[in-house]
């Protein structure tokens, strides 16, 4: 995945044949070497060199190099090419090469923006830098960005040299114990991704320990459950061929773009394409656990804010969307619902209804002037825990008394909130430098069942994002699953 080189002689000739007509711009041999070099290597960041008029380029140098005396509106229109360049791709580096509103309408985390007179402040640093200097600085400092570009560049390799073919099975599973041509093919498959090809294992055939294994590395690092067996889910990520992985690798890189360079040194990111809650200081994973999002029909939103407060033993007031699709059909139904799920009626003012002095039959949808709360305890949704930080989504981190759902490996079953698995560690972790909150501090004010709030001494910035593809520091790809169905837009956007 080395830099594509550009002939250091064509430029020198280039310039030569130029000369006294180029402006104070572009009158510096390297200074057109280092932007033809950007262009060539735009790739590497996952975007396209022709974006940038690498083939405008070539024919017009073909032209001035091969001319006696070069055109003056030659050499010109050669200037425009690469000034325009330059300000396309420093500015598509900065902040992304498509626009995440038009893109993306859910995407709402704070982004990175171009300052104003974007082509004069380039124009004002190349007085001082170098061309490579500048576009190096304007891409994401963030370590994700520059792995998820290892990972590329390793995928577009597996490409050059053919990719890895397509896999199938007539059978309806390959699992241990099985000796079966096919189980060469997954042998083969999984060599390309998993780099493991030394193993030669006597009988190529025969479905061994080692296979599985590697088997289930690959499941893991696919979203897919790991059993170790390929079922039909497995079969259909083993054949999704290389390029479209690729094409998911520079849909993230893009993301990546949007994202704001700055998170934070301390934050809490949740990625909705990977059901995970991190905890990340100075670039470091201090605490993960695994997180449910909401549905595709209530999609979990992007967004940045900052967490200020928890709440122990929180009370639920139940969604509007919630009451009207859910709650009031099933009060109608069982007339036991309220006292079985422990649930107030109150006015707006926060005064209790008796449900008798209500004429149930007579409640539309549009007409409940009046809030429904789940009191704290045992069947409530949110846990014994809620963490809140300011949005307009009425989305929040919350603990779940249903364990269940986390053991599978699709976890969007939520309706748009975020639910974690360990919160009552998240809680501990979030409150370790505060003195007056030590574990046991916490437990007891949890046993005690009352609603109480706790201030954050330090807010953490929260964000969350949606990321179908991410890469460790080796460059070694994991992919999520793109719930939602975001990627094939902002791929094709990025053709």
């Amino acid at each position: 995945g080395s830099a594509a080189a550009v002939n250091p002689d064509i430029i020198t000739r280039l310039y030569e044949k130029m000369g006294f007509h180029l402006s104070p711009k572009w009158n510096n041999r390297d200074r057109i070497e280092q932007m033809v070099t950007a262009i060539y290597n735009a790739p590497l960041d996952g975007l396209m060199a022709d974006d940038y008029h690498l083939s405008d380029i070539e024919k017009l140098n073909e032209r001035i190099v091969s001319s006696d005396e070069p055109a003056p509106e030659d050499i010109e229109r050669m200037e425009v090419l690469l000034s325009d360049a330059l300000f396309l791709l420093s500015s598509h580096l900065a902040a992304g090469k498509t626009d995440p509103v038009s893109v993306d309408p859910q995407w709402k985390a704070s982004g990175r923006t171009l300052r104003e007179n974007w082509s004069s402040y380039i124009d004002s640093m190349l007085s001082t830098n170098n061309i490579s200097d500048i576009l190096q600085n304007l891409t994401p400092a963030h370590r994700e960005y520059a792995n998820l570009k290892k990972a590329l560049a390793l995928y577009r390799q597996i490409e050059t040299m053919g990719g890895w073919g397509s896999f199938s099975t007539s059978l309806p599973k390959l699992e241990m114990g099985m000796r079966h041509p096919d189980v060469a093919s997954l042998r083969k498959r999984l060599a390309f991704t998993q780099g493991n090809t030394e193993f030669k294992p006597e009988d190529e055939e025969l479905f061994d320990q080692p296979l599985r294994d590697q088997l289930i590395v690959f499941q893991q690092m696919n979203g897919l459950e790991a059993d170790g067996v390929v079922g039909k889910a497995t079969a259909e990520v083993l054949n999704i061929p290389v390029r479209d992985r690729i094409e998911t690798i520079e849909a993230n890189l893009e993301r990546w773009r949007w994202i704001s360079s700055d998170l934070g040194d301390r934050y809490i990111l949740v990625n909705a394409a990977d059901f995970e809650l991190r905890a990340i200081v100075k670039n470091q994973q201090e605490f993960q656990t695994r997180a449910i999002v909401g549905t595709s029909k209530r999609q979990t939103p992007v967004f940045s804010s900052v967490m200020k407060y928890m709440v122990l033993n929180p009370e639920w007031v139940v969604p509007p969307k919630i009451m009207k699709l859910d709650v009031i059909p099933d009060i109608i139904k069982d007339s036991a619902y309220l006292v079985k799920k422990n649930m107030k009626i109150l006015k707006m003012d926060g005064s209790e209804v008796e449900p008798a002095s209500i004429d149930w039959k007579s409640v539309s949808e549009n007409r409940f002037p009046y809030m429904i709360r789940q009191e704290p305890g045992q069947g409530n949704p949110l846990g014994k825990v809620k963490f809140m930080f300011a949005n307009e989504y009425d989305v929040y981190i919350h603990d779940t008394p249903s364990r269940s759902l986390f053991t599978r490996n699709i976890r969007s079953f939520s309706s748009g909130c975020v639910r974690i698995d360990n919160a009552l560690e998240l809680a501990r972790y979030l409150l370790k430098d505060d003195p007056d909150w030590t574990p046991k501090r916490l437990q007891e004010a949890i046993d005690k069942g009352q609603k109480r709030t706790i201030v954050l001494k330090k807010p953490v910035p929260v964000h969350i994002l949606y990321l179908t593809a991410w890469a460790d520091d080796k460059g070694t790809a994991y992919f999520g699953k793109d719930i939602y169905d975001r990627d094939r837009q902002l791929i094709t956007a990025l053709k």
